[in-house]
């Protein structure tokens, strides 16, 4: 879908206004409006906020950081992922292995529907070292580090937080069930122990 510079622009105003851009946190929780936010386009700004220390402005780095603060109080959610992207997302990279295969777009758009509505997934798996296995998991977040977008989930298999590249996955497939009960608590849990390691 393609949208006018109008209709960003509306887009982004009520997202800042969704967030409490400008207002105090008691009249920004009451501003808040009856639908949700377009995941695509909460998603987007969550990474531009959480990328914002790495431009070189010392200003908008302060406002996306107090703007994440914030967000931790109004949608706890968008606060954790936010500080998941500022952890593990894009960074100006050094090196960038233009020869490594790319995720496979339908995967990446099964992973992206599995993440918002929290379905489990399944999926073959070659590790690094050539090793083959089965996994089923609970999709948290994408992230794009320079070798390649990776998937973070909880392995049931494995009981822990786990990284997958995508690129690395064959018959990637949807399974049954929901787990946005406990969303909140592993995206918690995946942030303090990324938090633990950096």
């Amino acid at each position: 879908m393609t949208l006018t510079r109008r209709a960003l622009g509306t887009r982004l105003a009520g997202l800042a206004a969704a967030i409490g851009f400008g207002q105090s946190a008691a009249a920004s929780v009451a501003a808040q409006p009856a639908s949700p936010l377009d995941p695509e386009l909460r998603d987007a700004a969550l990474r531009g906020l959480a990328l914002a220390s790495h431009r070189g402005d010392p200003v908008a780095a302060a406002s996306a950081e107090a703007t994440l603060v914030h967000l931790a109080e109004t949608d706890p959610e968008a606060g954790l992922l936010g500080r998941i992207y500022q952890l593990l997302d894009v960074r100006p990279a050094t090196y960038w292995h233009d020869d490594l295969p790319q995720a496979a777009t339908a995967d990446l758009a099964t992973l992206h529907g599995a993440i918002r509505t929290s379905r489990p997934v399944a999926f073959g798996y070659t590790d690094l070292s050539g090793k083959e296995t089965t996994r089923t998991v609970l999709p948290l977040a994408l992230v794009h580090p320079p070798q390649g977008v990776k998937l973070l989930a909880w392995c049931g298999e494995r009981k822990d937080f786990r990284q997958f590249f995508v690129r690395a996955m064959k018959g990637l497939t949807l399974e049954v069930g929901d787990f946005s009960g406990n969303r909140l608590a592993l995206l918690q849990g995946l942030l303090d122990k990324e938090a633990d390691r950096a």
